[in-house]
């Protein structure tokens, strides 16, 4: 696989916005109900707040070159829900002060170094472990937030630093063998994220027209990115639509960067 290092270093941008993000967060999961479960989840928020807390406790020992649970094959199904059945505590109010502070010292491991640094993961840099946990934030904060009947008050504008660390990790090269197409992701209160597909190689950051253009919904399309919503269903539903030249592209987007492997997602019908 190829991937043209980015035009914008997005990491420093990215701990911005994963600052940002963690007292709303750490707010979020305070409210909400820990025994209710989010729509097509079958964790409760309770469980949730514990993938959190887990996630970002592996986060840190990797970001400080300690041995990870991640550093085998990243993040898997079977692995988010062996982490989640590690962390005992259940209490909303507790667990969103453990994330907090375990947020606060995985950014002090970040912060001033290189973003390209990889780490013991694969495929897994420094500014993508951030970009991952950014995005967890604003996807799980909808989450608690939707069950709790009150609205994510997270900047959606720092969805762009997160996505764009986030890009190449989730990159099949595999699948796109024979590929060519430009595409522009736009979600609705955020930065456009430009990138080209072009066979196994991944440029992002590109200017000028692109082949398709992706307009979405923030939180439809997070949900997408882990599996919770089908493209399909968000189409279906108008909360992603595709347009461009070649708006036909947009059918690749699942095979060429498949959703993330993830626990507590329920199964369900298309």
């Amino acid at each position: 696989m190829t991937v043209s290092p980015p035009a914008v270093d997005h990491h420093d941008r990215a701990c911005d916005a994963l600052e940002r993000s963690t007292p709303l967060l750490v707010e979020a999961v305070r409210r909400a109900p820990g025994t209710a479960r989010p729509t097509r989840m079958r964790w409760t928020n309770a469980e949730i707040a514990a993938h959190m807390f887990a996630s970002v406790t592996e986060a840190s020992k990797a970001a400080r070159g300690e041995p990870s649970l991640y550093d085998a094959a990243g993040p898997t199904v079977a692995l988010d829900e062996q982490m989640v059945a590690q962390v005992t505590e259940r209490d909303p109010a507790l667990l969103a002060e453990m994330i907090a502070e375990r947020t606060a010292a995985f950014l002090a491991a970040v912060r001033g170094r290189s973003g390209i640094e990889l780490l013991a993961a694969p495929r897994t840099t420094l500014a993508t472990s951030v970009g991952l946990l950014a995005i967890d934030h604003h996807l799980h904060g909808g989450q608690f937030a939707e069950t709790s009947g009150l609205p994510w008050a997270g900047r959606v504008a720092d969805l762009h630093s997160a996505l764009s660390t986030v890009l190449p990790y989730a990159f099949s090269p595999d699948a796109a063998r024979d590929f060519r197409g430009s595409f522009t992701l736009q979600l609705r209160g955020v930065e456009p994220v430009r990138f080209a597909v072009e066979g196994q190689r991944l440029r992002t950051g590109v200017t000028g027209p692109t082949d398709c253009i992706i307009t979405a919904d923030p939180q439809t399309f997070l949900r997408v990115g882990i599996g919770v919503v089908s493209q399909l269903r968000a189409a279906l539903t108008g909360k992603m639509r595709a347009g461009g030249r070649k708006p036909w592209l947009a059918r690749a987007l699942p095979r060429l960067f498949p959703p993330i492997p993830h626990g507590g997602v329920a199964t369900w019908r298309r």
